[in-house]
């Protein structure tokens, strides 16, 4: 199986998903979409708008806004902002010559509307920065070698063109010998900018020239490959030699809204009985208390100041707000959550869970708490429905849990819910996790992810026979 064709599976189950959170009615909080309820009809259009179609609704707007001694007001300064930082050009041009300032200089406005200035006066802007933010290549050449930034080649200038979504300054910058790998002073690197702006062209022009695309870094907590959320992004990657394993496949959640369950009035005595994790009695144990119930529906902390709040990392509250908890769907509907860490270490309320949230086509909502020998704390784990089970591979759990000889496996029945741990043999990935696991005809592949201790890549891909329970390694390349 090659990697275009894990990408097709992978891809097809993320789209699956997608449908069956919408269908159960599962929804987060989105400080993006919070925001342009709340910003005028020009500022949305300016943030949601492609740059030509833009460009003519700005004229729209502009010809019958009110004006101020026959200038645009100070949402087109707003405006203009925007554009000049994503690459809006046609659009910031537009509003420059409408009239729109920002803190420029005469020099910058020049620039910015396609002029090349002798000797520029820029404020604090290097002037073949600038040229290459706003999109003016025959400036950038002028002043290449006027410029410390672009005598020595620096990264400033790349990250510039990359902000400002310009491929072919890009390219040219490239060609001349400026390095694909930049990173800004906040770390950021070119590629994984043009990723977050999914801006593929610029994308291809930096892969193309040697930018790496899990990011030269090697920074634990992001790269560019898993920032990559698009379709064409993701095949870029795959054409590049990317694993489609290492995509961050969603719809991840962390924060779902239980709207569905009823509201529950909360008591003090509700909080403190039930404001931590258990552990089951049975396999499974339902249970499901009302503190529970609201941290499902609308998990605030906000709410618990009333009850005397305070961290205790003796206590962490419970919270249905996790990472690296799997989601599958049924054959029937119903939709099986499994475990999942909330926030790290760092956290006082960090907890790593143990328990399965099955929620109904009727509305119904199940969860199950088990006994730890039979149900360890769990995350980034993968999940694969195999008839009727649920085969649970991988974890990364708390240090005194991982055995790096071993790789833990347990079968999650959704006949009635109980688990059973697996004894495996053969040579196992060991104590893998954030991994992807895929169903064939031969067994569960495992590819991807990463093998405690070290936090290193995993760089082959692994069988499990379901009939022997033996575990089998290949290359990569063998796959």
């Amino acid at each position: 199986m090659n990697n275009m064709e894990l990408y097709a599976l992978f891809q097809a189950e993320e789209e699956a998903l997608t449908r069956a959170f919408k269908d159960h009615g599962l929804s987060k909080n989105n400080s993006v979409e919070e925001w342009l309820s709340n910003v005028s009809e020009v500022l949305k259009q300016v943030y949601e708008l492609p740059d030509e179609i833009l460009c003519e609704k700005l004229a729209e707007h502009i010809q019958s806004a009110p004006t101020t001694n026959n200038k645009p007001n100070s949402t087109w300064g707003r405006a203009l902002h925007y554009c000049f930082m994503t690459g809006k050009k046609e659009s910031m041009r537009y509003l420059l010559i409408a009239g729109a300032r920002l803190d420029w200089t005469p020099d910058q406005v020049s620039l910015a509307l396609g002029e090349v200035p002798s000797m520029p006066q820029t404020g604090q802007a290097d002037p073949f920065c600038f040229a290459c933010q706003v999109g003016n290549i025959e400036a950038a050449r002028e002043y290449l070698t006027l410029s410390d930034t672009g005598r020595k080649k620096s990264s400033d200038a790349v990250m510039a063109a990359v902000r400002a979504r310009d491929t072919e300054i890009v390219r040219w910058l490239m060609g001349i010998g400026f390095d694909p790998n930049a990173v800004d002073d906040n770390k950021w690197e070119a590629l994984e900018l043009a990723v977050d702006n999914d801006d593929i062209a610029t994308a291809e022009v930096l892969l193309a020239a040697g930018a790496e695309p899990h990011g030269s870094q090697k920074k634990s907590y992001t790269s560019p490959v898993e920032k990559a959320v698009s379709g064409d992004m993701r095949r870029l990657f795959v054409k590049y030699g990317v694993n489609p394993a290492d995509f961050e496949y969603g719809p991840s959640l962390e924060s779902p809204s239980l709207k569905r369950l009823p509201e529950i009035k909360l008591t003090e005595p509700d909080f403190e009985k039930h404001r931590t994790v258990r552990v089951g009695t049975l396999n499974p144990e339902p249970f499901l208390p009302p503190f529970w119930s609201e941290q499902m529906r609308d998990g605030r902390y906000s709410k618990l100041e009333a009850f005397g709040y305070e961290p205790d990392r003796d206590k962490p509250v419970w919270s249905f707000s996790r990472f690296g908890r799997t989601a599958t769907i049924l054959p029937d509907g119903r939709l099986v959550l499994v475990a999942g860490e909330h926030e790290d270490h760092y956290d006082a309320d960090f907890c790593i869970y143990a328990d399965v949230t099955v929620l109904g086509t009727d509305g119904q909502t199940e969860h199950f708490i088990y006994p730890k020998e039979v149900f360890p704390p769990t995350d980034f784990h993968s999940a694969t429905l195999v008839d009727d089970q649920i085969w649970l591979i991988g974890c990364l759990g708390y240090p005194e849990q991982r055995n790096d000889k071993q790789t833990q496996v347990l079968r999650l029945s959704t006949l009635d819910f109980s688990i059973t741990p697996v004894e495996t043999c053969g040579v196992p990935p060991g104590w893998i996790h954030r991994h992807r696991s895929v169903l064939t005809k031969v067994g569960i592949f495992v590819t991807g992810g990463k093998i405690e201790p070290g936090y290193r890549d995993n760089n082959s891909t692994f069988l499990l026979n379901l009939e022997t329970l033996v575990w089998q390694e290949f290359s990569d390349s063998d796959r």
